[in-house]
């Protein structure tokens, strides 16, 4: 395994083919990588808190000013920017080729589709919802409930999302992850509860 380092703050990565885009938290720009090797440095972000590959355009998200915008990893120019909610807090891509951002301020699942960047849906999420995870096989998107310590599965293959599970976890569940394979749950605390594996 082979060991990049990179200056300015690494915070998120998401890896396409042999391309892989870092946020720079700290120095609010994103590093294009081409395997190991560093192609381009893109700056001009207010925040750069995740870079989110789809297809072969990316979108950033823009904790500072809740904002996603649209980037192009080849040309390094940054697109357009819309708003998202009142606290963008964390975002996934699905398949089919859309961005799903958390809002925990706000209390809502925004859906936008990327490269045009519209805003597709706006879906009401009461109690804090922060982390998010995508399980591409059974189209569900799982986020956390930090006010209320409970992780959601929502469909969203649909035109808006349906609850399909509700599920009471750990404390302060700041971090889930989803096996793609068995399609369990991983749920983190961030006030020392642990990890929750759930067999939905």
């Amino acid at each position: 395994m082979d060991k990049i380092t990179l200056p300015g703050g690494p915070v998120a990565a998401s890896t396409n083919g042999t391309h892989t885009l870092v946020a720079l938290h700290d120095t609010k720009a994103v590093a294009v990588l081409n395997g190991t090797t560093t192609e381009r440095t893109i700056t001009g972000l207010a925040s750069a808190d995740q870079a989110l590959q789809i297809g072969d355009k990316a979108v950033v998200l823009d904790k500072l000013r809740t904002a996603v915008f649209d980037l192009d990893p080849a040309t390094g120019k940054i697109g357009a920017g819309l708003r998202a909610g009142d606290g963008a807090t964390n975002a996934v891509t699905d398949n089919y080729g859309r961005v799903l951002v958390t809002d925990r301020r706000g209390g809502e699942l925004l859906v936008y589709k990327p490269d045009t960047l519209v805003e597709l849906q706006q879906y009401p999420v009461p109690g804090a919802p922060y982390a998010i995870a995508y399980d591409a096989a059974r189209h569900l998107a799982w986020v956390t409930l930090t006010a209320t310590n409970q992780v959601v599965g929502y469909d969203v293959a649909g035109g808006e999302p349906v609850e399909k599970h509700r599920i009471d976890t750990v404390r302060q569940p700041n971090s889930v992850a989803v096996d793609p394979t068995t399609g369990r749950v991983l749920v983190a605390s961030a006030d020392g509860g642990g990890v929750q594996v759930i067999n939905p």
